[in-house]
This record gives structure tokens, C-alpha cells and sequence, in this order.
């Protein structure tokens, strides 16, 4: 197969794009937690917006084949076609995902966000359930640390997506029923998959 081909195979879903969360022993997208650099097009489908220079500008990308073997494709990707057992990226339903995102919340509150994520677009993710949060890169530079900030500021991702404040009050920490949703995401889940 020539590169053109091998090219053509991808569906421009952004599955491999999208950072994943393991819950329930499933790799879980959803649309807050993708590569900084991933672009859509009008028609709905993504591309790289670095695409030429991805590998220097974006070092958590992978080739076709290095995300093959790392479980990084969807499940149901055509380079992922004929290799037996494969497990991929899943999106799960919308009533599914509602299930599990104060979970993933927690998660994302608890250990952060690979640094390859638009960090404003992981803000307003956590804003729309309630408050609103800043982040600063952690000290080894390898994730944005997020929390939640009871004082107005323009430096805070607020529900409208805007730099901005979303007016919700809230307590700070976290109360009994996140502790309880952490059980369905695994310690330490939040990883390039």
C-alpha cells in the first residue's frame, strides 16, 4: 500500500486525536480532552491543523502503526481492521457519558490533564457543572493542574466558554457523592490512550 492509500484509510474521525479515560475497563473520548491541535472542518470531520510537523510540534502524537499497538485508534478503525482482539477508543452514548463524566470530573480535578489539551476547553468542561476553574502547568510540564476558584477573575473559564465568570457559586473540595463516582475511573486514569 502506498502513502497515499495508507493515507486514505483514515476516516478523519479524531478518535486518535482525543486523549481517553479508562473507565470501566473501556478507553472513554469525550470532546474536552483532545489534542490541542485537532481542527473541524464544516462537515464535521477533524483534522490536524499541524499535520506536516505534528511530530515536533505535538511529541504525544503517534503514527498509524505506534497507536495501532498502543490501543490509541478507536475500536472500530479501519488501520486497526484484522488485528484480532484489538480494543480501542470507545465514544460511549449520551446517556451513558452522563453516567460517568462526575466521575471523570473528579478525575480531572484530582490529577490533572495531559499537556497536549486546550486547557480552556477542559475548563469550561468542568464548568458546566458548576463554578469556575483556572489551571497552571504542573511542575515536571507535564499537565495542566486544574481547580475550582470561588473569586471572580478574568483569568477564569466560566460555563459561557468565554474568559470569563460564570456567576455559580459553589463549596470548595469535594463532597461525598464525587468520592463515590471516582470508583468507576481508575487512580491515575487520565494518560495519552
Amino acid at each position: 500500500m502506498d502513502s497515499a492509500e495508507h493515507e486514505a484509510l483514515c476516516r478523519r474521525c479524531g478518535m486518535s486525536c482525543h486523549f481517553a479515560v479508562p473507565v470501566n475497563g473501556l478507553a472513554v473520548v469525550i470532546d474536552a480532552l483532545r489534542c490541542k491541535f485537532l481542527g473541524r472542518a464544516e462537515d464535521g470531520r477533524y483534522h490536524c491543523t499541524v499535520y506536516e510537523d505534528r511530530f515536533d510540534r505535538a511529541p504525544w502524537c503517534h503514527s498509524a502503526q505506534s497507536a495501532l499497538s498502543e490501543g490509541f485508534l478507536a475500536q472500530d478503525c479501519p488501520y486497526a481492521r484484522g488485528t484480532a482482539g484489538y480494543r480501542g477508543k470507545v465514544r460511549l452514548s449520551a446517556s451513558l457519558q452522563n453516567m460517568v463524566l462526575p466521575a471523570i470530573r473528579a478525575e480531572l480535578l484530582r490529577v490533572g490533564a495531559p499537556i497536549g489539551v486546550d486547557p480552556k476547553l477542559v475548563a469550561h468542561f468542568l464548568s458546566e457543572a458548576g463554578g469556575t476553574y483556572r489551571f497552571v502547568q504542573s511542575p515536571d510540564g507535564s499537565r495542566y493542574l486544574f481547580s475550582r476558584d470561588a473569586q471572580p477573575s478574568d483569568e477564569l473559564i466560566g460555563v459561557d466558554g468565554v474568559d470569563g465568570v460564570d456567576g455559580v457559586d459553589g463549596v470548595d473540595g469535594v463532597d461525598a457523592a464525587e468520592e463515590q463516582d471516582r470508583a468507576v475511573v481508575r487512580a491515575s486514569s487520565l494518560r495519552v490512550l
